[in-house]
């Protein structure tokens, strides 16, 4: 990211932080007003909160982006990405079904950079909960460019599940394998020949057959742990996404019973490296995923990332990290 991109990105965050505290201060203003029925005050004052939430997450974006682009760039006037590992991270908002326990991260921050996690609860025609679908994606590099890429795989992803919701299509529509294709296809047509791609991994949990299905566009394998406690690499990955509009790409299905735990991340996290030019690897990941197999995953996530800043040993990161854990609710054998 050059001076100016950060800049530029600041800018856009205060102006969204100004905003957002605008709309906070109507809201709570209209919430005091004894003029208004118990009812309006009570939603004028839930929408207040809503307001404050979302001003924590940009003056919070704003500070961790100001401090997470230091050093030098590989060009005249660019700053690299480097932060350290925090010893309390903000987990990301998800849309989870009720069979499941789950959470989510992005660092250095959410809104800025080329990762980015979404969740679905996939429902009938009946309102009924189908699974839960988690997609998880990564643009190579980072700064104002990636997040560009980033909110054009979001907007494609969330065109396609209004669009599904609206036609009533049916719920297998929405499979990890049409959303990766949706993906794919927008990216490879609005970046043709300018050699922009992005990992995809996308991954559908159906709690009534116990079971999860998944398509991997070029993505780091996730792990699944099992009741046993032995980390298990899911190694089905295929074209990476923005190489071919067309490609047509493969689901998988594996078993995920109650005490089953899944976890997916991005290479930043693994390619890590400390002092004596070490990565943390994958087989990092896989010895906190069985040390803390019974955990939440809110814990297990924040073992990891606490390994992770051990295996550094004060050295900062420099490339972004996400991590998903999800867990199956049922007790460990």
């Amino acid at each position: 990211m050059s001076v100016d991109e950060r800049g530029e990105i600041l800018k856009v965050l205060s102006g969204a932080i100004i905003r957002e505290t605008s709309a906070f201060n109507f809201y709570y203003k209209g919430s005091e007003n004894p003029l208004l029925p118990p009812g309006a005050r009570g939603l004028l004052a839930r929408l207040a909160e809503e307001e404050r939430v979302h001003r924590q997450l940009l003056v919070a974006e704003y500070t961790t982006i100001e401090k997470g682009w230091s050093g030098t760039g590989s060009g005249p006037g660019e700053e690299s990405l480097s932060y350290l590992i925090p010893g309390d991270p903000s987990f990301s908002p998800l849309e989870i079904g009720g069979e499941f326990e789950a959470a989510a991260l992005t660092l250095p921050t959410r809104l800025v950079g080329g990762d980015n996690i979404i969740s679905r609860v996939v429902r009938g025609h009946d309102g009924s909960a189908r699974g839960t679908l988690l997609l998880l994606y990564d643009a190579m590099g980072h700064g104002m460019e990636t997040t560009e890429i980033n909110a054009l795989a979001a907007r494609t992803v969330g065109e396609y599940v209004e669009s599904t919701s609206l036609s009533r299509m049916e719920a297998d529509m929405l499979g990890p394998r049409q959303l990766v294709e949706q993906i794919n296809a927008r990216i490879a047509e609005r970046y043709e020949g300018e050699g922009v791609f992005l990992t995809v991994l996308g991954v559908l949990f159906d709690a009534r057959r116990g079971t999860l299905s998944y398509t991997c566009a070029g993505h780091e394998p996730p792990f699944i742990v099992r009741r046993d406690g032995a980390a298990r690499s899911l190694l089905q990955t295929q074209l990476i996404a923005g190489i071919d509009p067309a490609f047509r790409y493969r689901e998988h299905a594996v078993d995920f019973a109650p005490g089953d735990l899944f976890c997916a991340f991005s290479d930043g996290i693994i390619e890590a490296e400390n002092r004596e030019g070490v990565l943390f690897g994958r087989a990092g990941v896989a010895r906190i995923l069985e040390k803390q197999r019974a955990d939440e995953p809110d814990a297990i996530a924040r073992g990891l990332l606490r390994a992770l800043s051990g295996h550094l040993g004060g050295e900062p990161v420099r490339d972004e990290i996400s991590i998903i854990v999800v867990k199956a609710k049922g007790a460990l054998a």
